[in-house]
């Protein structure tokens, strides 16, 4: 696939489907077209690419068809050809708007979803792949469902991106979806305990029993909303 800086003047619309919403699991065909083995819905954010804008930290700022590509970690554009392009240089970039959406961008953790944006700190979040099973091809060519291989040539790295050579067997993936908090200095945590201690250092106390009488669930967006909503009133 080819990658490019997206540039000023390409043309660009958004979604509300969301991506919990589809199967836990997916099936990864192996060989060459890997990728179009898995249905338009599960690879991408949206059913098809929206109109968005993307702004840069120098200020400058373009409009054009955009879709983000949770199964390799991409945020794509339909460029003037109809080709789809992956953004490049995303250092330079402060944030894609699809319609109502906002995606910010950090080296480490790849492209997140605003969620949430409160006085002091946003919650992000970000869908991934995680492996269950791979498989090896028996009689016929056809995946195995049992016997598993050691040494397969896919990996899901630190962003969530699933990086794949070509081969023959199926690789099985379940949906998972990584909570982070932005802090007022725009720098990006998991979700946690300790990440939040860590924002809030001045209102450990009243963080920890508000933590204890709440029972927040680090993996439920509900919570922490609500959890970000009390902490957001604090001083940091």
């Amino acid at each position: 696939m080819k990658t490019i800086l997206l540039m000023i003047g390409i043309g660009l619309f958004h979604s509300a489907v969301l991506w919990a919403q589809t199967a836990p699991t997916i099936r990864v065909k192996g060989g060459p077209n890997w990728q179009r083995s898995v249905p338009f819905e599960e690879r991408y954010r949206y059913p098809q690419f929206r109109t968005g804008t993307i702004t840069y930290r120098n200020g400058l700022a373009a409009t054009g068809r955009f879709n983000y590509n949770i199964l390799i970690g991409e945020m794509q554009f339909i460029d003037a050809k109809g080709d789809t392009l992956a953004l490049a240089n995303e250092n330079t970039i402060r944030a894609v708007q699809v319609a109502q959406t906002t995606f910010v961008y950090d080296q480490k953790y790849g492209f997140m979803e605003v969620t949430a944006d409160y006085n002091t700190v946003k919650l992000a979040m970000k869908p991934i792949f995680k492996t269950v099973r791979a498989e090896k091809n028996g009689a016929y060519n056809q995946s195995s469902g049992t016997s598993s291989i050691t040494q397969y040539k896919s990996f899901i790295g630190s962003t969530g991106q699933l990086a794949r050579l070509e081969q023959e067997g199926d690789l099985l993936l379940e949906k998972e979806v990584v909570y982070l908090v932005i802090d007022p200095n725009n720098r990006f945590y998991r979700l946690s305990r300790g990440s939040i201690l860590k924002i809030f250092p001045k209102n450990k106390s009243a963080i920890e029993a508000y933590l204890k009488a709440e029972s927040i669930d680090f993996k439920k967006e509900a919570d922490l909303k609500k959890l970000l909503q009390f902490c957001s009133e604090l001083s940091i």
